[in-house]
């Protein structure tokens, strides 16, 4: 249980409660998954795994959407109310060089639309 830490004991915990809810308690795949959270064992884990990747994929993409605004309220709760990254924040703000002043928008292009993130864009290898 040594690699299992504590970031993703918590992350489990929150699968465990929406599975639940989305499923029932008696449920097999909701039961895997608390076993898997209640132990830390690299095998309950595995099993959770399995008993998750069984369900069809609309059922899991409806429990991860659950999931992620559980992990939301939780984190905005831990934060006192505050959002870290609202959505009107420029994603450009996130990953500028400190200390680099920011370069003025090209008033003539595309109005306000923004190019996409570097990560998203198509590179020549």
């Amino acid at each position: 249980m040594a690699d299992f830490d504590t970031t993703d004991r918590k992350a489990l915990g929150i699968l465990s409660d929406t599975v639940s809810e989305k499923l029932g308690p008696s449920d097999k795949v909701t039961r895997e998954i608390r076993r898997a959270y209640t132990s830390g064992k690299q095998i309950d884990r595995f099993m959770a795994r399995a008993a998750f990747d069984s369900l069809p994929d609309w059922q899991r993409s409806d429990i991860g959407s659950a999931a992620e605004h559980l992990a939301h309220a939780i984190i905005r709760e831990e934060l006192g109310g505050t959002v870290p990254f609202g959505t009107e924040r420029d994603w450009r703000d996130m990953d500028m060089p400190k200390g680099r002043a920011r370069l003025p928008r090209n008033s003539d292009t595309a109005g306000d639309m923004q190019s996409p993130p570097r990560f998203l864009t198509r590179t020549t290898r």
